[in-house]
């Protein structure tokens, strides 16, 4: 049996419970409900950014085609789309209020997404660890 491929909403937005940093390389988030940690580079932060107001795929292409997304690159951005639909990180939105005004900082790359193996919880000591030293 065939399994259909992901259905990316139309208009999708992050989560409220996903929480996204932005770092040097890229943007860290973190999904509150599973404690899992993801790593996205430079391009996937920026269209995380997008997302954060919601925006339509259309509008995502778009706007990675202005920052200099080569037009074989949209499968890319796709598989990004459909990892971030997967793990549950977007919900489909009503409406889209994408920002033309973000801009990419620094050149184009293929937009990655990575899970951490282990959730929070799993990689934290407990404060009350006795193996821990105490802060002076």
């Amino acid at each position: 049996m065939a399994t259909e491929p992901l259905r990316i909403p139309e208009q999708i937005a992050l989560r409220a419970d996903v929480v996204s940093t932005l770092v040097d390389e890229g943007a860290v988030l973190l999904d509150l409900q599973t404690k899992y940690f993801y790593s996205v580079n430079r391009s996937g932060a920026s269209i995380l950014l997008l997302l954060e107001g919601g925006a339509s795929r259309s509008q995502v292409l778009d706007t990675c085609a202005r920052w200099g997304m080569p037009a074989n690159d949209c499968e890319a951005v796709d598989g990004f789309l459909s990892v971030l639909a997967s793990e549950d990180l977007v919900e489909e939105t009503g409406f889209s209020a994408s920002d033309d005004t973000l801009t990419l900082e620094g050149p184009w790359a293929s937009p990655t997404i990575e899970k951490q193996r282990e959730p929070l919880q799993r990689i934290m000591a407990s404060a009350f660890d006795p193996s821990l030293p105490l802060a002076e």
